[in-house]
C-alpha cells in the first residue's frame, strides 16, 4: 500500500495542471487569460484562452524592455548637455547657457548639481545670461484624455525633452542643533511660500510611509504641507508634483546654482542649441539594465514611455511614436515572436488601447529567458514578498518567483517566471469589471500553478511527495 501511495505521489509531481484542472475561484473563466511554460522542455504546461487579444496594463512594460535589450543594449546610457556659445572671461560665462536634453528619464537632482559643479570646475561661477532649454527633442508630450482625472498624479508625469526628478519636490523636516524642525525643500524654492499646517507628533514607532501621515499640494502660489507627522518621520521625504516641467526645470537649476554661490539671470528661454556651442558639462545616465530595473519593479510609467519613444529615434513626436511601434514589433518579430495581436500607444501600458494575447507574452518571456541579457532582463522584475510591486504579495514564494504586475480599472495582470525547481513562463491576465476584487483569488491560482499544494504555502519548501500529505 506504502509502495503504490508513493508512486502515486510521484505521478502526481509529474503532472503538469491542465486548464480544466484550475481553480479560479471567483474569477469568470471567460474573464481571465493564462499562459504557463515549462523552460526546460518547452512544453506548455496550461493553456486558457491564451490567444485571446487583452489589455495587459502595465504588464505592456515587458515588451518594451525586451525591445529596448534588443534594440539599445543594456549598456545604453542618455546624455545631458549643457552647452553655450558664449566665451567664458574670467569667472563668468558671457551669454545664455543651453540645456540640451535627451529625455534621461531618471535625471534627478543629484545629476543636475553633478553637472553644474562640472561648470564650477571650468572657473564658472557668473552666467551673465539666462538658461536656454532646448526642446527640439518630442517638444511637449501630452498625456492620454481618458486618464484627465488622475492628471496631477506622480505616475502621470509624461516624458519630456528636459525631464528632471520626475518632476516632484522632496519636502522633508530635520530638527537643527537647537532641537528645532526645519523645513526644506529639494529643488530649494525660495520664491515659493512654504504653509506649513503640520503637527509633529511624538512616536517611536518605524515610520513605514510618510504619505500615511502628511500630505503636500501647491496651491495659490504656495506649497501647503500638512498632517500629523510622528517624530519617526522626521528626515523622510514627501514627494509633491508641481509645476510645469518647463518652470520646474528653470527653477530646479536657477536655484541649485544659487545655493551653490553662483549667479545667473533670472528667466527662461526655449531655443535650439546654435551650431557653434561648446559642450561646458556632460552627464550620462546609468545604463538601461539599471533603468529598466527601476521602470518595472515600480512599474514607472515615464521611465517606459521615454524608453518607447527613444526606440522610435525621431525629434518629431509623431513620427517617434510611429517608428517606435515599428522598431517594437520589428525586434519581437526577429525574435520570433509572435506580434498579430500586438497593439501599441506609449508602451507603457497606461493606455486604454494597448492588447496583446498571454500566449505572446509568454513567447517573448521565453524568449529572453534563453536571450544574452537573461540575468539582466529577469533582475528587472519584482520579487515576491521581496521587493517593487510584489513587496507585499505572495511572501513564502519569495525571491523564486519574479513576476511584473499591470494594474488598471478593469485589468489584473502577472506576468514572469517561477525560478525555482521546473522553471516556467507565467502569465495571468484577468480583464473584467470585478478585476480589483479579483486580486487574492489570482495570487492563489499563481501559487497553485507555479508549485502543486503551493495555494496554501504550506511546507513551500518541501519535497513534492511530502506536500501530498498536506
Amino acid at each position: 500500500m506504502k509502495f503504490s501511495q508513493t508512486l502515486a505521489a510521484l505521478l502526481f509531481c509529474m503532472l503538469p495542471l491542465s486548464a480544466a484542472a484550475l481553480d479560479f475561484g471567483k474569477i469568470r473563466a471567460d474573464e481571465i487569460s493564462v499562459y504557463v511554460q515549462d523552460l526546460e522542455t518547452g512544453k506548455v504546461l496550461i493553456d486558457h484562452r491564451s490567444g485571446v487579444s487583452v489589455n495587459p496594463a502595465s504588464a505592456m512594460k515587458l515588451v518594451t524592455a525586451f525591445a529596448a535589450f534588443q534594440a539599445l543594449g543594456k549598456d545604453y546610457r542618455w546624455t545631458t548637455d549643457f552647452k553655450s556659445p558664449a566665451p567664458v572671461n574670467g569667472d563668468t560665462l558671457e551669454g545664455d547657457i543651453y540645456w540640451e536634453g535627451s529625455g534621461d528619464p531618471v535625471l534627478d537632482q543629484d545629476g543636475l548639481i553633478a553637472l553644474q559643479q562640472q561648470l564650477r570646475d571650468k572657473g564658472i561661477r557668473k552666467i551673465s545670461g539666462q538658461l536656454v532649454l532646448d526642446r527640439s527633442l518630442w517638444g511637449e508630450v501630452k498625456n492620454g484624455k481618458e486618464f484627465a482625472a488622475d492628471a496631477g498624479e506622480t505616475y502621470m508625469t509624461p516624458p519630456d525633452p528636459n525631464r528632471l526628478a520626475y518632476k516632484v519636490v522632496a519636502v522633508k523636516a530635520e530638527r537643527n542643533p537647537a532641537g528645532d524642525v526645519v523645513w526644506t525643500t529639494n529643488p530649494p524654492l525660495p520664491d515659493i511660500r512654504l504653509d506649513n499646517q503640520t503637527t509633529i507628533v511624538p512616536s517611536t514607532a518605524e515610520c513605514k510611509s510618510i504619505s500615511r501621515y502628511m500630505r503636500g499640494r501647491y496651491t495659490g502660489g504656495a506649497l501647503v504641507i500638512s498632517g500629523n507627522v510622528p517624530e519617526t518621520c522626521l528626515s523622510e521625504a514627501l514627494y509633491v508634483n508641481m509645476l510645469t516641467s518647463q518652470d520646474f526645470a528653470r527653477r530646479s537649476f536657477i536655484n541649485q546654482w544659487r545655493a551653490a554661490g553662483g549667479t545667473i539671470s533670472d528667466g527662461l528661454k526655449v531655443a535650439v542649441t546654435p551650431s557653434d556651442a561648446k559642450t561646458l558639462a556632460t552627464l550620462q545616465s546609468k545604463p538601461l539594465s539599471e533603468i529598466l530595473a527601476d521602470m518595472n519593479k515600480f512599474s514607472n510609467n515615464l521611465i517606459a514611455r521615454s524608453v518607447f519613444l527613444k526606440l522610435g529615434q525621431s525629434k518629431d513626436l509623431h513620427e517617434a511614436l510611429r517608428r517606435a511601434d515599428s522598431a517594437v514589433k520589428l525586434e519581437l518579430g526577429a525574435a520570433g515572436v509572435d506580434t498579430a495581436h500586438l497593439v501599441l500607444e506609449n508602451g507603457s501600458g497606461l493606455s486604454r488601447k494597448e492588447r496583446l494575447t498571454a500566449k505572446m507574452m509568454g513567447q517573448l518571456l521565453e524568449k529572453a529567458y534563453f536571450s544574452g541579457y537573461k540575468d539582466e532582463f529577469i533582475g528587472t522584475l519584482p520579487m515576491a514578498g521581496v521587493d517593487g510591486t510584489l513587496k507585499t504579495r505572495l511572501k513564502q514564494a519569495g525571491e523564486k518567483l519574479v513576476l511584473k504586475t499591470g494594474t488598471l480599472k478593469d485589468v489584473r495582470a502577472l506576468a514572469g517566471y517561477w525560478l525555482g525547481e521546473q522553471p516556467k513562463v507565467v502569465v495571468v491576465m484577468i480583464n473584467s469589471p470585478q478585476a480589483d476584487t479579483y486580486l487574492k483569488d489570482m495570487d492563489r491560482l499563481v501559487s497553485e500553478i507555479v508549485l502543486p499544494g503551493g495555494k496554501s504555502w504550506v511546507a513551500l519548501d518541501a519535497s513534492c511527495e511530502a506536500r501530498q500529505d498536506v
